[in-house]
């Protein structure tokens, strides 16, 4: 933890995704920087972003013999294009997972810091 991903961090000890964003473009950064990688800005705040997301990419992270893989989605944030975060994709398969799927946002854990998670909605 330092000056930048802070406020990142002491979000998700109370379950909020609180990213940093150029107060200037109002360009979303993620993972937190000290300036606007868009407009070189250092007037950087903090806020939360819906939750929703669509899966940009994934990986099956394969664990010890007898137990199940665990689905490592890229999700991108509504609020912006290539807005990423890296988190599990809870009750998703190799079988299950698509690429363009919506995302919603969870949190698993029991602190201090709790982890973003997200679920893969139904396909209708």
């Amino acid at each position: 933890m330092d000056h930048d991903t802070r406020t990142y961090w002491e979000g998700l000890a109370e379950r909020k995704l609180t990213l940093a964003r150029c107060g200037d473009c109002r360009q979303w950064i993620h993972p937190p920087k000290g300036c606007c990688p868009a407009c070189w800005s250092d007037n950087i705040g903090h806020e939360q972003p819906s939750g929703e997301a669509t899966l940009f990419s994934y990986l099956v992270q394969p664990i010890a013999p007898g137990g199940a893989p665990t689905v490592v989605g890229w999700a991108e944030l509504a609020e912006q294009p290539r807005l990423i975060v890296v988190a599990p994709i809870l009750d998703a398969t190799a079988e299950t997972v698509r690429i363009g799927a919506k995302l919603t946002l969870e949190w698993t854990g029991d602190g201090p810091y709790f982890q973003p998670v997200f679920r893969q909605e139904a396909q209708s």
